[in-house]
């Protein structure tokens, strides 16, 4: 949890994202649900905006989107490991989603090769509008991360 109070006497803007990463099976094999027809905005093609078409968000390349509006929880299924992450998140309207794929993960000299199919990076956010405070205002912002036994 984050809390961010205005002791100043004038107005403040920031952003802000739990950057949190999942170890999983194999991203080829792993689905997000909660971002059905949502908008997003895609790092890839300078931060243009699409809507998302699927039913559940699936891996077969690079992603690095930015969803907007979304749900206060997110889940991410792990077929093989038969286990779902759920994330809880209040205060955060986006959530972010990255994989760097194949080769991307290459350029990368913290990142092994072949990491990329083990990880998922999925989180809450607010980036795409800014939170804005007043002076004496208070923000509060709440990820919370679990996993339960799925089939």
């Amino acid at each position: 949890m984050s809390r961010i109070r205005n002791i100043n006497y004038k107005p403040f803007s920031f952003s802000i994202a739990y950057l949190t990463y999942f170890s999983i099976s194999d991203i080829s094999e792993v689905r997000v649900e909660g971002l059905e027809t949502l908008d997003y905005l895609d790092n890839l093609c300078q931060r243009e905006r699409f809507t998302e078409q699927g039913d559940a968000l699936t891996f077969e390349s690079e992603v690095d989107r930015v969803y907007l509006g979304s749900r206060d929880t997110i889940a991410i299924f792990d077929h093989e490991r038969k286990r779902t992450f759920l994330i809880q998140k209040q205060g955060l309207p986006d959530v972010g989603v990255w994989n760097p794929w194949e080769k991307k993960s290459k350029t990368m000299v913290d990142f092994g090769d072949e990491e990329y199919k083990e990880m998922l990076c999925v989180n809450g956010a607010a980036v795409e509008k800014p939170i804005t405070l007043k002076p004496g205002e208070e923000w509060t912002g709440r990820l919370e991360l679990s996993v339960v036994p799925s089939s």
